[in-house]
């Protein structure tokens, strides 16, 4: 059975496909029927399900990151499909081809890692440089590095996601450092290459990405705190100064504390990096979401969580703006 890709389902249609269940919930409709809610994935996309009249046994017979055969017909809503399931049962993972499930960086991911060791070669600090170099000698935390995704939804979602979001970090870092000359650019580029380390242990990336129990528990700020903090504690008389310093960075660079930062930014550094992080975060934030949620008849997407808003993704040509 060749598999129907989310991104290409046509109102109207009947479907047979196995998907992968990133949630599910059993829930009771008004007149107290009740039902299963779905949202399945493929690498193309999410779509909300429903299985009306469903026993509580079906919902139990499969769980969330199983994979699921369904027969479904697509209906849309707001320009948008969903399912409406007919019958679904848990797939044999032996049969599934994980690699339509899973979306990876389109781009080299051992090139992006070979680009990023560059860069932090220019660090002259030796007490920063020997960190660096330590941490990503170690080859479990350099593998992890290069594969987990950078968030398990809103920016960079995707195998390579780190990666691709702390090189491009680096690489603004730099760019800024040549037009602001008073920047402290090796302890920038070092808090820079770490902030988000602790996204390695936070986020679990096996089949879906979704948030380990250390991830959800502490967090990717205090797990990358404590990784780095472990390093420096393994390099002979490093500068007390210099450690806080560091490890400010990576515990401000949320920016502020309702966006899950344990401090705000305290330290020219350290202002710069949350700004460099949102800002990468945010422009793949946008391109993803018009990506994933493309619908060609319209000049905008669905509402966006991460952006509050409806997002505008038509064209802008100089054609149209009068020039």
């Amino acid at each position: 059975m060749a598999h129907r890709f989310i991104n290409d389902l046509k109102e109207g249609e009947t479907v047979e496909s196995v998907y992968l269940v990133r949630e599910k919930s059993f829930d009771i409709t008004k007149k107290g029927d009740p039902y299963i809610a779905l949202e399945l994935a493929d690498k193309t996309g999410m779509v909300d399900c429903r299985k009306w009249d469903a026993l509580k046994s079906l919902f139990d017979s499969f769980s969330v990151d199983d994979f699921v055969k369904v027969k479904a017909k697509v209906e849309f809503f707001r320009n948008y499909p969903q399912l409406k399931i007919d019958s679904i049962e848990k797939a044999d993972d032996k049969s599934v081809d994980i690699s339509l499930y899973m979306p990876v960086s389109d781009k080299n991911r051992d090139k992006m890692f070979e680009d990023f060791l560059s860069e932090m070669e220019s660090v002259k600090n030796p007490y920063l440089k020997t960190l660096v170099n330590n941490l990503f000698a170690d080859k479990d935390v350099a593998e992890k590095f290069r594969t987990a995704p950078a968030a398990s939804d809103f920016h960079h979602p995707y195998i390579g996601g780190l990666i691709d979001h702390t090189l491009a970090c680096v690489e603004l870092a730099r760019l800024l450092a040549s037009k602001y000359r008073d920047i402290n650019l090796d302890l920038l580029l070092c808090g820079t290459a770490l902030h988000d380390i602790g996204k390695i242990e936070e986020l679990s990336y096996k089949r879906s990405f979704y948030y380990t129990d250390k991830g959800r528990l502490i967090g990717h700020i205090v797990l990358g705190v404590n990784i780095v903090s472990a390093a420096i504690d393994n390099i002979p008389e490093f500068p007390e100064e210099l450690k806080n310093l560091i490890l400010h960075i990576i515990l401000s660079h949320h920016g502020e504390q309702e966006w899950g930062s344990p401090k705000r930014p305290m330290c020219f550094e350290a202002i710069i990096l949350h700004h460099i992080d949102n800002l990468d975060a945010k422009i793949n934030g946008f391109r993803h979401f018009v990506k994933t949620y493309n619908d060609p008849d319209s000049s905008w997407t669905k509402h966006s969580k991460m952006f509050g808003e409806f997002l505008y993704k038509a064209k802008i040509s100089s054609d149209n703006m009068g020039t």
